[in-house]
């Protein structure tokens, strides 16, 4: 009886792509994620004398001030962004940089600083690139407050 290897061939390939998945060459070990805690969506908030909203955010990440993170695995920062890019400080792509939370956005640098807002939480990697999903969009979470 002679028996065939074409069976033992396509099992061993499937164990070294098994086997590859779970390797640091495959898929990786963190859905990232970032989530607001506070303000909570369509709540009101009362403005500082400075203009600024305390948010408080969870993430997976660990985080940290850019270029100190020093090449370690999901380490990054946090874009805080009001309204889109339109409350943005000057010449930067986010209103506020978060190496921690809670984080405060700025809403003085917003035309309107009272009235209705969304603030985006955006995540990105330690060199200022987005943290992209397993869907290749970037890693967002957000809430539209009123703010007084």
């Amino acid at each position: 009886m002679l028996i065939s290897s074409r069976p033992l061939f396509q099992l061993a390939a499937l164990t070294g792509l098994l086997t590859a998945c779970g390797s640091s060459g495959g898929l990786p070990g963190v859905t990232p994620s970032v989530a607001i805690s506070s303000p909570t969506n369509n709540s009101s908030v009362n403005l500082s004398l400075t203009r600024k909203v305390v948010v408080n955010f969870n993430t997976n990440y660990t985080i940290k001030a850019p270029g100190t993170c020093q090449g370690a695995d999901h380490c990054g920062h946090v874009y805080v962004l009001v309204d889109n890019s339109s409350c943005n400080s000057a010449g930067l792509p986010y209103n506020t940089l978060a190496s921690s939370s809670p984080v405060e956005a700025d809403f003085s640098k917003c035309a309107t600083a009272t009235g209705m807002h969304t603030i985006t939480l955006e995540l990105h990697h330690d060199d200022g690139t987005p943290v992209l999903s397993l869907t290749n969009s970037p890693v967002t979470t957000q809430v539209t407050i009123t703010a007084q």
